[in-house]
């Protein structure tokens, strides 16, 4: 990869100003908004800072030719790391701002503009930091640029997202209908199959980066087992989604009042997004 001058032309070194720039424009309206008062929202601005600040020292780096004298030889290399970072923050941010989303302050109408824009922002980021890692994946250390490829990039989403549909699902209690036998039975439903499509897709998933180079993707055994799981996986979440929306036991002003409410809708729509995702890749997976 090219360094100092010529990188800050190169599409890698675009791409990274661009990331640069939509964090800093991030963080910067989510601190003048004042909206991160709570817990989560100081977790939200510490990861689009901390995320920003190391991009902007890997643009440094490249701009004032360093970054080859910091190579460690073998699978540790600068653009391996580059690489890491970027797909590391690619999820790091995504996740902030689906939480920055949740708590977007509803009952407050001052500064709502920056507050919306910060929010708009956040994604573009994400999307950027995703570029970067697609454009960076061929100096990913051994198979771990699997996760930058569109098919790595949708698996890694269905984890991502299904880890959130039913860690929102214990978060707003699961037990909430315990008393009612179906309503029981069908949160119960919901919270198995949602554990079992995502662990099994997890373990494919890191199967992918562990396994030796080429013994997966020229494996035809393994595609169709990642095709009929993903069948199953649509299966799973869109029927696991549907019973946690007919018990999520919420209704009316509840969505806007309640946080519980707020986090089961939520978990709701991630589910049905995982069940689409899943489709998704089983087109692609396809035989």
């Amino acid at each position: 990869m090219e360094d100092g001058l010529k990188y800050v032309i190169s599409k890698e070194g675009i791409i990274k100003f661009i990331v640069i720039l939509f964090g800093c424009v991030t963080f910067a309206l989510l601190a003048d908004t004042g909206y991160y008062y709570s817990t989560e929202m100081k977790w939200v601005l510490a990861a689009f800072i901390i995320s920003f600040s190391l991009s902007v020292l890997f643009y440094f780096f490249r701009l004032i030719k360093l970054a080859p004298k910091m190579n460690c030889g073998g699978p540790f290399s600068y653009d391996g790391f580059d690489f890491l970072w970027a797909w590391f923050s690619t999820i790091w941010c995504l996740t902030a701002s689906i939480v920055f989303s949740m708590h977007f302050p509803k009952s407050d109408f001052y500064k709502y503009g920056e507050a919306i824009g910060s929010i708009i922002f956040a994604y573009l980021t994400v999307i950027a930091y995703a570029v970067e890692a697609f454009f960076l994946r061929l100096y990913a250390p051994a198979n771990i640029g699997f996760v930058a490829t569109k098919p790595g990039w949708i698996k890694t989403a269905i984890v991502v997202f299904g880890a959130a549909t039913f860690g929102l699902m214990v978060e707003s209690g699961y037990n909430w209908c315990w008393w009612e036998k179906s309503c029981d039975a069908g949160t119960t439903y919901a919270l198995v199959v949602f554990c079992v499509a995502w662990s099994v897709t997890t373990l494919m998933w890191i199967g992918h980066m562990a396994a030796p180079k080429g013994s997966i993707e020229g494996s035809p055994a393994f595609q169709k087992v990642e095709f009929v799981w993903a069948i199953i996986g649509i299966l799973f979440f869109l029927s696991g989604a549907s019973c946690f929306a007919a018990y999520m036991d919420c209704s009316g002003n509840d969505f806007d009042n309640l946080p519980k409410c707020q986090k089961r809708l939520t978990g709701v729509i991630a589910g049905f997004l995982v069940g689409v995702l899943y489709l998704v890749e089983a087109v692609m997976l396809k035989p």
